[in-house]
């Protein structure tokens, strides 16, 4: 019997990745010189966004959109992409899970929160963002750190707002990615994550203020749990096989699959990977946070301890914020190979 899902501490859609079906797969003409990403006319139908009733609960909206601060920058894709590269061979090596399973170089973010948006209010959301002083925000937070030294006798609170004023207009915001922290239980978890680590402290102050804006202006998924941030380097929703859950066929991996605590319970459907086509994705809204339904869970105890010290990036600028669609798009070269993932970018602002 399924477990009562009980309240969490972190965010269930923590990484804005619910996927929708993805017929804007792009296609990516490779050169020496530059990348276009290029949209096929749309064949997806367009519709709005509905509420979707939960089983013995209240009505659930639609994720369309989500609030991030991207991670991926000139700089940082080297780092990143190196890491990945050396990690995706050690899970290779150790075949405890789907290599698939490791999120693409161009998904990495830090989710803020989630929305579900009709294209009236994607506008209100779009304005939102932009009207919105970054950097006052930025301040602000690192103003509040300041303030809580000021209370230890380091200095006083006029000190501290002049001191934080200063070193924001000189100080960009950038964080370390380290480590490989599980989402639930080491020995039993479906989602792997980097964490971010800030040296100015401000990181997480400027996080949650934003969060809380786009929510008191009715754009943001209202959620009263701590926010917690962190990269997704793992994710076993994204490595489901398409002969899973098939109508009256066992599939082969169903000895992995926890149908009591982890199979969805809605929108179950087979993934179609057809090379230069659209695919059709899994309604994967529970594939995320603690309490996240998949088809494997897997015992990741080894694979956190071996890479407890790894750093994935170091000095990664934050230097913008982001309103994403939901559901990454297919990045294709010119045969047709994926080779990269990302998420269409609505709306975004320069701190």
């Amino acid at each position: 019997m399924p477990k009562k899902k009980g309240k969490g501490e972190y965010n269930d859609f923590l990484d804005g990745e619910k996927l929708r079906d993805n017929a804007e797969v792009r296609t990516s003409l490779l050169s020496s010189s530059s990348r276009k990403d290029v949209s096929p006319p749309p064949t997806r139908r367009q519709t709005e966004a509905k509420g979707k009733k939960a089983k013995g609960g209240p009505i659930k909206p639609q994720l369309t959109h989500f609030l991030c601060l991207p991670l991926i920058n000139e700089a940082s894709r080297p780092q990143f992409e190196n890491a990945l590269e050396s990690f995706r061979e050690d899970v290779q090596k150790e075949g405890i899970l789907p290599v698939k399973a490791v999120r693409p170089l161009g998904t990495l973010h830090l989710t803020l929160g989630v929305m579900s948006l009709d294209e009236e209010r994607v506008e209100g959301a779009e304005k939102c963002l932009q009207e919105l002083d970054l950097r006052s925000m930025l301040r602000h937070a690192l103003s509040e750190r300041n303030k809580e030294d000021s209370t230890k006798g380091h200095t006083t609170v006029a000190e501290a707002e002049a001191e934080a004023e200063a070193e924001a207009e000189h100080q960009p915001l950038s964080i370390d990615l380290k480590a490989l922290v599980p989402m639930q239980q080491p020995h039993k978890t479906s989602i792997l994550y980097a964490e971010p680590s800030d040296a100015s402290s401000r990181l997480y102050a400027f996080a949650s203020a934003l969060r809380d804006y786009f929510t008191q202006c009715g754009f943001m998924i209202e959620d009263s749990r701590p926010l917690k941030l962190h990269a997704t380097i793992v994710n076993t929703i994204y490595a489901k096989p398409s002969n899973l859950y098939r109508k009256g066929k066992p599939s082969k991996h169903e000895d992995k699959v926890e149908r009591a605590e982890t199979a969805p319970t809605e929108d179950i459907a087979s993934e179609q990977e057809n090379k230069g086509a659209a695919r059709k994705e899994t309604d994967r809204s529970d594939g995320h946070g603690p309490n996240a339904k998949s088809w494997m869970r897997f015992d990741a105890t080894q694979l956190i301890e071996r890479h407890k010290n790894t750093v994935w990036a170091e000095d990664v600028s934050i230097g913008r914020v982001q309103i994403c669609k939901m559901g990454a798009m297919k990045i294709l070269d010119e045969e047709g190979e994926i080779v990269d993932e990302k998420y269409e970018i609505v709306v975004e602002k320069v701190i």
